[in-house]
C-alpha cells in the first residue's frame, strides 16, 4: 500500500498507524502488560515525532506552526501516559489524531477526484 500511495495518502496511513498504536497501548495499560504498552506507545511517539519533523514551515505557515504545537502536546501526553501508566492521558492525543486523520482523508479524496475524472 505504501508503494502506491500519494504523499497525502501516506499521511493518512501514518495517522491510522498512530491511532491503532494508541488503542493497543491503552489495552496494554488496562491489562498491565508493560512490555506491550511500551512497544505500542513507542511506536505512536515515533509516528507523531515523524509527522512533526516533516512539517514545512515555509509553505505551511501558521498551519504548520499550529500542527507543531498540537504534535508537541500529543508527544507530551503520550510520554506522560507511559510514565504514569495512565490510559486516560491517551484520550487527548487519540481525539487529535482522529480529527486530523479525517481532515487528511478529505484532502486525499479531493486529490483522487480530479485523477478519476482525467482517466
Amino acid at each position: 500500500e505504501i508503494l502506491t500511495s500519494s504523499r497525502v495518502q501516506l499521511i493518512v496511513l501514518l495517522y491510522d498507524a498512530a491511532i491503532q498504536s494508541i488503542e493497543l497501548s491503552r489495552r496494554a495499560i488496562e491489562t498491565q502488560s508493560l512490555a506491550e504498552k511500551a512497544r505500542f506507545l513507542g511506536r505512536a511517539i515515533s509516528i507523531v515525532g515523524e509527522l512533526d519533523s516533516v512539517l514545512d514551515y515555509e509553505q505551511g505557515g501558521e498551519i504548520a506552526k499550529s500542527l507543531h504545537r498540537l504534535y508537541d502536546y500529543m508527544l507530551a501526553e503520550l510520554v506522560d501516559a507511559n510514565v504514569r501508566n495512565n490510559s486516560q492521558k491517551l484520550e487527548g492525543p487519540l481525539r487529535c489524531l482522529s480529527t486530523l486523520r479525517e481532515a487528511w482523508r478529505e484532502v486525499a479524496a479531493q486529490h483522487q477526484a480530479p485523477l478519476a475524472m482525467a482517466r
